[in-house]
């Protein structure tokens, strides 16, 4: 665990020396991660080759991170390609069956000897039916962690895709009214996390840009309704542009990608530590997808 005063170099993450006390929590999209190497995950996914899994190993140590919600993982075998299974616990969604068709999930990792899991398992109700398949979409991952004898709840979330800024009292589209159905489990959880007393993080890619619309924007309008009256959150990034230099320029700058806060959590947040870990510009122009389209971010607490 660190203690902050960390920035961006050079597209790696330049910090302090380390603080009992500091615990780093990141996201991270890794885009259609498939355990073998020369395959892609599915169609239009990456073909990534032996190197570009110790690249993602070497951000992975730049990120630095005691604990990562992870997306877009193919199946557990991917994982541990970039989050070895001597060095992270792992929570994976069950919706994951070995020989079925091919598809992306959410995790989440935690750094052996700086946290540990004392709960863990899926967040069902938010694998809702997607009207226009008929197939569940991706659960979220509930995690209750202890560092340094104080405990936090997690949830790691990736949520339905394509309605980043449209209406969701008035959907029109499957994809914003799949969104739009994940809205109130989510609330719920958050909820019910709030009422225990303790700090609560949300971390993922919620595919929606919360800056078109601010404070009005419909799903955070509902997250973020002051019911029960101590709910209060805070997103971060907060109007901050994404300058990923893999994420397709139409997708920027609004980010998507949020690490989201109750009160308890803001509070424990160290000042200026959050970070947007950029890849390096030439990896980043020779490997595109192959690192991810989304870059890691990251927040530094200290609860």
């Amino acid at each position: 665990m660190k203690t902050l005063a960390a920035l961006v170099v050079g597209g790696f993450l330049a910090a302090t020396s380390a603080s009992a006390e500091t615990i780093r929590i990141a996201t991270w999209n890794i885009n259609n991660l498939n355990d073998k190497s020369g395959v892609a995950l599915r169609d239009r996914a990456p073909i990534r080759e032996d190197n570009d899994y110790v690249l993602l190993q070497k951000y992975a140590a730049e990120l630095d991170a005691d604990v990562i919600a992870l997306q877009e993982m193919g199946n557990p075998a991917a994982l541990r390609r970039v989050f070895p299974e001597s060095e992270w616990d792992m929570v994976f969604e069950s919706r994951y069956k070995p020989g079925t068709d091919p598809d992306i999930f959410t995790a989440v990792v935690v750094k052996k000897g700086r946290a540990t899991i004392v709960e863990g398992k899926d967040y069902e109700p938010l694998g809702v039916i997607n009207p226009g398949d008929g197939r569940p979409v991706r659960r979220g991952i509930q995690v209750l962690v202890e560092a340094d004898e104080k405990r936090f709840w997690l949830l790691g979330v990736h949520l339905k895709s394509a309605c980043f800024a449209k209406s969701l009292t008035q959907p029109v589209s499957d994809d914003c009214k799949t969104l739009a159905m994940q809205m109130k489990p989510l609330e719920d959880w958050i909820d019910e996390k709030e009422a225990t007393g303790l700090p609560v993080v949300i971390a993922g890619d919620f595919n929606r840009k919360f800056d078109v619309h601010g404070q009005n924007d419909h799903l955070w309008a509902e997250i973020d309704d002051a019911d029960p009256a101590s709910l209060d959150l805070i997103r971060t990034p907060f109007r901050e542009a994404s300058r990923c230099p893999t994420t397709r320029e139409s997708d920027r700058p609004e980010p998507i990608d949020f690490i989201v806060t109750n009160k308890l959590a803001t509070e424990a947040i160290i000042d200026q530590s959050f970070v947007e870990l950029l890849y390096d510009e030439t990896e980043a122009a020779e490997l595109g997808n192959r690192l991810s389209d989304h870059c890691p971010k990251s927040i530094d607490f200290k609860f």
